[in-house]
């Protein structure tokens, strides 16, 4: 059996709702916390209209990841969604790199209520949620409630549609998804499982000091005419000449195994695992494999507690 065979077997509702990927949120007030943003991350970030958003990168200047950020302009302040729990050490990036720059930042994680709505029916629920046409808002980008504080951001899928909905807590967001019985909430292990099989990374497992963007297949956040940032150097250098040593790659299984296992092919160490998920016949995983072996169904082998599996390459994102 092979992945494609059980991929059928898993349904994925229409619509669905969760508690699970919610950022950290930093307000950033000051006239030119773009501007820092823009001159520290991969992405071009100027000129952003309000509620307007661009995802970017923070690198170290040997071009790794620190983390990925969304920065969207609001009417008064900057939100800067960081990977969960990871506000400080963004902060701390930041504030290394302002010379003169006013610039005030506030955690708000803990002030807001926040819930991710999937699937390829949510942009009709979030429509009426929320009011206004979703259908044009641009990826990464804000729309509010006229009435309230309450808001939607369009965020990347792990699967067809999502959005990021924040209120601030006294309104009861969460209280009204718990009681939407028709309306079913994806739980842990089903938003790991559709994680991995959308080839989306996440901090301390795909993303982090150890991997640079070209790595962690972020191609697309990098604008590499937009002048420099920490870390650009090595990123140009890295994409011009092909230099990218290892590639994220999705991973299958019949057998068992575990996060950070090696990755071998013909007793050569190529990779190693970074995220796992067990199906019931089958496990799935993220991994880093060396460029060379980065190619669709190439049959790889994984040290698991002094034993040897067989299991699979797959090009991302696994679910077509």
């Amino acid at each position: 059996m092979n992945l494609q065979d059980i991929l059928p077997n898993i349904e994925v509702p229409g619509l669905w709702w969760s508690r699970n990927g919610i950022p950290g949120i930093i307000q950033a007030e000051g006239q030119e916390v773009l501007d820092l943003i823009h001159r520290l991350s991969t992405n071009g970030c100027l000129n952003l209209q309000t509620q307007m958003g661009k995802q970017t990168i923070l690198t170290n200047e040997k071009g790794r990841i620190i983390d990925v950020i969304t920065v969207i302009n609001r009417i008064d302040h900057t939100l800067i969604l960081t990977s969960p729990g990871n506000e400080q050490q963004v902060i701390s990036w930041l504030k290394k790199y302002i010379i003169m720059e006013n610039i005030r930042f506030t955690i708000m994680t803990n002030d807001v209520e926040m819930v991710t709505i999937h699937g390829p029916e949510s942009l009709d629920f979030v429509s009426q949620f929320i009011g206004g046409d979703l259908l044009t808002l641009p990826m990464h980008s804000a729309i509010s409630k006229s009435d309230s504080n309450r808001f939607a951001i369009r965020s990347m899928p792990i699967h067809e549609l999502q959005f990021l909905i924040i209120d601030q807590k006294e309104n009861g967001l969460l209280d009204y998804f718990l009681s939407q019985k028709d309306i079913p909430e994806l739980f842990s292990n089903d938003w790991i499982r559709e994680r991995i099989l959308a080839g989306q990374g996440i901090y301390s497992h795909e993303w982090s000091d150890a991997y640079n963007p070209l790595e962690a297949g972020l191609l697309h956040l990098i604008d590499f005419k937009k002048g420099c940032y920490i870390g650009q150097e090595v990123i140009a250098r890295l994409d011009s000449y092909n230099k990218v040593n290892k590639r994220l790659m999705g991973i299958s299984s019949q057998s068992h195994f575990e996060e950070h296992d090696l990755i071998y092919v013909d007793d050569e160490q190529i990779g190693v695992i970074t995220s796992i998920f067990s199906l019931e016949d089958m496990t799935i995983a993220l991994g880093y494999v060396r460029s060379e072996h980065s190619y669709d169904e190439t049959n790889i082998q994984i040290h698991h507690q002094g034993k040897s599996v067989d299991a699979v390459l797959h090009v991302l994102p696994m679910r077509g």
